[in-house]
């Protein structure tokens, strides 16, 4: 009877708590409808540029439901860059070679993919052809034989004709303009890997920390003295800030000294980057613990706020998205860590070429802090 009583008064007081009710419902819908629509279509398909390729390995590659443009003389790594397809495959001497950008395994790897499987199958065909036009020749030579040489003759074509293919060559030479084939899958995702763990670790810590502060009554009676609500979010920002750029430090020199992470750019914007994401963090950290009363309530805002946005981190491709997620992307932090991560690790993206991502990061750090300050009037009593 008493475990029954523990069992409604549980139920009650979840019943009672929209919030939860929220994570246990609502949220894990949120979630699951946006995976819907960010990740890729399965049905859809790859674009290969070709330059100098011939109609058989064209019409392969469009019978593997692959879109095929026939392009020439183009600039390369800008024709990537601005998305205009996956990858390039270009045909020189007998030489076969494949342009990738190598920042995103998830486009690229169907491209190498189809491409080898093209080109490959081609191959066998005309080899195959080449083998019959051989046979035939070979039967028509020995049927314009005199009778009486003809019967001595005996060729052996199944054994004569010895053709192997050396299945362990490359067919294709994949050219990367950044990095190379040493890139595995997570040396290409650990840069946006870096900056969520510091957003993800400071967004948590500086809510849970404000949120001690206030059930403990410290922010109430900070705010009875003459103290500005200004000194008190600056003070709150820099004293966590430290701790959050110390957290940074740790975390890029283990990913580059322990991991071995190669750097393509500078260590320096490296660190730029993600301390303007850990304040961005520590300030939406602290607003969003004015709205919740315990540490389960913070954690409620994990998958509304910290989940979606490793998904605009650059880790899909946010072009390849629904319009209307497109709209979303540039409203998310890690949107511009992220994709600006990957421009300085892999691509050696200098600081002037990133000022406007980090611009955008500090417009996110001024919003948050203004509005920490706006929100300190609701524990102000006098």
């Amino acid at each position: 009877m008493r475990m029954l009583h523990l069992i409604k008064r549980i139920c009650q007081q979840v019943l009672r708590d929209k919030r939860t009710l929220a994570l246990l419902f609502l949220a894990p819908i949120f979630v699951i409808t946006l995976l819907n629509y960010i990740f890729p279509d399965p049905d859809d398909k790859v674009t290969i540029a070709t330059i100098n390729v011939n109609e058989d390995v064209i019409n392969s590659m469009e019978d593997n439901d692959m879109i095929v443009k026939q392009e020439n003389g183009m600039d390369i790594k800008s024709y990537l860059e601005e998305g205009d397809a996956n990858a390039v495959l270009e045909e020189k001497d007998g030489e076969w070679t494949l342009i990738i950008l190598n920042d995103n395994p998830i486009d690229e790897g169907p491209a190498i993919q189809g491409s080898s499987q093209a080109v490959m199958k081609t191959n066998l065909t005309n080899l195959s052809n080449n083998i019959d036009e051989m046979i035939n020749n070979m039967e028509e030579m020995m049927e314009q034989l005199p009778s009486e040489v003809a019967p001595n003759t005996n060729i052996d074509i199944d054994t004569d004709i010895n053709t192997e293919i050396d299945m362990d060559e490359d067919l294709i030479k994949v050219d990367y303009i950044y990095g190379d084939k040493r890139y595995t899958f997570f040396e290409v995702l650990n840069p946006i890997l870096v900056s969520f763990f510091v957003f993800f670790f400071v967004f948590l810590i500086a809510g849970m920390s404000m949120l001690k502060e206030r059930s403990s009554g410290t922010l109430e009676k900070l705010l009875s003295t003459p103290i500005r609500k200004s000194e008190v979010v600056f003070g709150y920002l820099i004293g966590y800030g430290i701790l959050a750029i110390l957290q940074s430090a740790v975390i890029i020199l283990y990913s580059i000294y322990i991991l071995d992470m190669e750097i393509a750019g500078s260590m320096t914007n490296m660190f730029i980057i993600n301390i303007l994401l850990s304040f961005v963090a520590l300030g939406l950290g602290l607003l969003l613990s004015t709205f919740v009363s315990s540490e389960f309530q913070m954690i409620q805002f994990i998958p509304i706020v910290v989940i979606p946005q490793i998904f605009f981190s650059g880790m899909l491709n946010v072009d390849m998205m629904e319009p209307w997620l497109q709209l979303i992307a540039p409203i998310m932090p890690l949107y511009y860590a992220g994709n600006t991560m990957i421009d300085v690790v892999l691509k050696g993206f200098t600081l002037s070429e990133i000022i406007t991502p980090l611009s955008i990061l500090l417009l996110f750090i001024v919003i948050f802090i203004t509005l920490n300050i706006l929100g300190m009037r609701r524990y102000r009593k006098v």
